[in-house]
């Protein structure tokens, strides 16, 4: 009896191992860009240029577009001369050295009774002019130093610059027209891609960030991709009994094109190690 049963058990237990593992849930899902920045000015006027094409990657800071500026241009020429010129600090500097040594002499001669106490009074009163003067003439240059930074902001601002590491999706803008609030391009962050999944409501409570998942996109890869969980709705959609999640999911090459259909499965045996590897 105990041999028989012995031999059944080794028997189940021969079966169970040499049974296919439950194949995991698979989900369908969204691969998108990260970013989709719809491009435009900081301030109004005609766009001059373009400077990048459609499908160009472009780095974040990387001038893209310029708006006309000829006259913030000059602006800034102006602000620069100005902000350069030395001629009155110079000449109010004479003018207190000059109250200086009178004062000296008037003081000397007062000292001796050899002219009047207003007198004196009087050259006072001119150094304390001439002390203002040179300090209101490096007031000015001051001043003149700011309205020059204002003028490089202000033709800074003519130039339209990429708030992203991307690729330039399409033109909505071309030169000649006048920018007002309107964007100029589209740019696309894809790297990394965003993976948006929605699941049953069944589900929640069941992943969390940090957990990673297999990756089947349509196009872009001959093979599974990892993805690392980055958000979990905390709140259930009421219509569909669903949630939403998103995964990020690294594009190093920019070889996975955003925009497309991908299929997932939640894989709790995939380690830090494989996203890794994936990368």
């Amino acid at each position: 009896m105990t041999h028989s049963y012995r031999m059944m058990a080794a028997t189940l237990t021969a079966l169970l191992l040499t049974q296919p593992a439950a194949a995991a849930e698979r989900f369908e899902c969204l691969l998108e860009p990260m970013v989709v920045a719809q491009v435009g000015s900081p301030v109004q006027g005609v766009l001059g240029e373009l400077l990048v094409d459609r499908s160009e990657f472009v780095d974040r800071h990387q001038p893209v577009a310029a708006l006309q500026s000829r006259v913030e241009q000059a602006n800034l020429e102006q602000a620069k001369a100005r902000a350069a010129m030395r001629a009155e600090i110079a000449a109010r500097k004479a003018d207190l050295e000059l109250a200086e040594h009178n004062m000296s002499r008037l003081e000397d001669l007062h000292s001796r009774q050899m002219i009047p106490t207003q007198q004196r009074d009087e050259a006072a009163a001119q150094l304390e002019i001439a002390m203002a003067a040179l300090k209101q003439a490096r007031e000015n240059q001051r001043l003149y130093q700011h309205e020059r930074q204002r003028a490089q902001e202000l033709l800074e601002q003519r130039t339209i610059r990429s708030p992203v590491d991307g690729v330039v999706v399409e033109h909505t803008a071309f030169p000649g027209e006048f920018i007002y609030d309107n964007p100029v391009m589209t740019i696309a962050q894809i790297d990394p891609l965003r993976v948006e999944v929605v699941l049953p409501a069944s589900k929640f409570g069941e992943f969390k960030p940090g957990d990673q998942a297999v990756v089947f996109p349509e196009l872009g890869s001959t093979t599974p991709l990892t993805a690392e969980v980055q958000v979990v709705d905390r709140v259930l959609d009421t219509r569909s009994g669903t949630y939403g999640v998103r995964l990020t999911l690294p594009n190093p090459e920019l070889t996975i094109p955003g925009g497309q259909k991908c299929y997932l499965e939640f894989n709790s045996k995939v380690t830090s190690k494989d996203v890794v590897a994936s990368r």
